[in-house]
């Protein structure tokens, strides 16, 4: 009988480890197929506040005030317009004696739950009455956003 030599054995043995780990392998690999499934949010509307009501006007002036953009969405949005507004009859004052212009592409991105302050201008007109002195103008705001994700 022939005597195996260390060298021989080594490789013999790490062939059979070889061996042994494929068929375990080969034994032990599987392949699956499915789907997965996400949902989307739905965007919740922004709101806008007054945030100053800035330094008061007189007919013909032109005077800034802040607003504030609030983002209920859970993701970051950025708003892409700020609509003009015009007043409302204010007591014996006509209706657009003050009016703001449209804002386009302010700057910024509103954070998830976050706010953003913007500067926009409001005019009082060269003809206001009497009548609208010292009040307090309401001007509607519709602000446009997008996701910023």
């Amino acid at each position: 009988m022939r005597k195996i030599s260390k060298r021989s054995a080594v490789v013999l043995g790490a062939a059979g480890v070889v061996l042994v780990a494929g068929v375990a392998y080969a034994a032990w690999t599987s392949t699956g197929s499915g789907s997965g499934a996400v949902t989307s949010t739905t965007s919740a509307s922004s709101t806008i506040g007054s945030d100053t009501t800035g330094t008061p006007l007189y007919p013909g002036a032109a005077k800034t005030f802040t607003v504030t953009v609030t983002n209920p969405n859970a993701y970051p949005v950025v708003v892409n317009s700020i609509s003009a507004g015009s007043s409302a009859v204010t007591g014996d004052c006509a209706a657009g004696a003050v009016t703001s212009a449209a804002v386009s592409n302010p700057t910024g991105t509103i954070a998830a739950g976050g706010t953003g302050v913007y500067t926009l201008t409001a005019t009082m007109a060269k003809d206001a009455a009497d009548a609208c002195q010292g009040k307090t103008f309401t001007l509607p705001l519709t602000a446009t956003l997008s996701s910023n994700a």
